[in-house]
């Protein structure tokens, strides 16, 4: 019972955390209003259902005879709280991932109006088969958005992981689907403990992946924009503006800024961000991400041989990354060494 307290307060911590962090961090990131907005609605909807949860397990409900009772706690509202986490997360990476889509189909709206069907259920009294139907629509979303994500593989370095990771809250949406399901036997509060349990890990792994990639959401809308861009290059002086690029990154250092996206370079170049991106990865073979941090590294390398005596977090911010973390991960895959040992070996070299 106390682990689960504290799992479900980890979770709302977290949320509380993605929300700000979507409001600021992934500000400029282009999704479209009605995506961002899905996005605030699931965290709030995941934190609703959470208190939910603490409140059923603080009242002792569902062990026992007559398990197969649904406690006031577990209402319609309950299952309200489940759609909307549930379309929300539908919403927010179906924005993501056909942000450029000009063509939407009938069947996107399918794992909403089945969402929306289960509050329907719910309110006559049908809770158990509300949870059911609105997970199996939750988890059927999932596997469609892990469609598209492999549908964009060969635009993106780290797709599996993102399958992998769509796949699994898919298996996790099917699996409370099933609980849900066998509730009468379980009982509402194992269902509710369970439940907790996979929203807390579901948090930790969204974290997790924040944390060890984090230009992933960038990543992905250049992909996006890579996948449904047909050339957008044929009305660009294609030299100019490369030679404008190299001057904004080599002569006034706009790698620097921590929050430097696709975005903010394109209004300087006075071109959009397809256009950009389609124009980084011809010109350059790389994506705009990398060559961000390529300039970033090369500059790293400079100030880790001509400063000794900066410490290697303040190189590292100094030249646009955000945390110690970011700096060490993107420096040791660009160069095949932390930055510590790149500075001990050129600087026993030279001496």
């Amino acid at each position: 019972m106390m682990l689960t307290s504290y799992a479900i307060g980890f979770s709302i911590g977290a949320a509380l955390l993605l929300i700000l962090a979507l409001s600021s961090i992934y500000r400029e990131l282009p999704l479209p209003r009605w995506a961002r907005g899905c996005g605030y609605l699931m965290l709030l909807a995941m934190i609703s259902t959470q208190l939910q949860h603490q409140q059923v397990l603080q009242l002792g409900l569902g062990l026992g005879s007559g398990s197969g009772s649904v406690p006031d706690t577990l209402n319609w509202q309950y299952v309200l709280s489940l759609a909307l986490q549930s379309s929300g997360f539908y919403g927010l990476f179906l924005g993501l991932l056909r942000a450029q889509a000009r063509h939407w189909p009938p069947h996107l709206a399918l794992p909403p109006l089945g969402c929306a069907l289960a509050v329907a259920a719910a309110q006559v009294g049908e809770q158990r088969w509300g949870v059911l139907l609105c997970m199996a629509s939750g988890g059927g979303g999932a596997l469609y958005l892990g469609h598209l994500v492999y549908q964009l593989r060969s635009q993106r370095r780290w797709f599996a992981l993102e399958v992998q990771t769509l796949l699994l809250f898919a298996a996790m949406a099917v699996l409370i689907a099933l609980l849900g399901l066998l509730s009468p036997q379980l009982g509402w509060q194992r269902f509710a403990a369970s439940f907790s349990w996979m929203i807390s890990l579901s948090f930790g792994l969204v974290l997790y992946l924040l944390l060890r990639f984090p230009d992933l959401p960038d990543k992905a809308v250049e992909a996006v924009g890579n996948a449904y861009a047909i050339s957008t290059l044929s009305n660009l002086n294609l030299e100019q503006t490369e030679l404008q690029l190299r001057e904004l990154f080599e002569q006034q250092h706009i790698y620097k800024d921590e929050n430097l996206n696709l975005t903010k370079v394109a209004d300087l170049l006075e071109i959009n961000a397809h256009q950009l991106s389609e124009l980084v990865n011809s010109r350059f073979q790389v994506g705009f991400s990398r060559l961000v941090r390529n300039y970033r590294v090369e500059a790293a390398q400079k100030m880790l041989i001509d400063e000794p005596r900066a410490s290697v977090l303040s190189v590292g911010l100094s030249v646009g990354f955000t945390t110690q973390s970011n700096f060490y991960v993107a420096f040791k895959s660009i160069t095949g060494m932390v930055p510590g040992q790149f500075r001990k070996q050129h600087l026993l070299a030279d001496g």
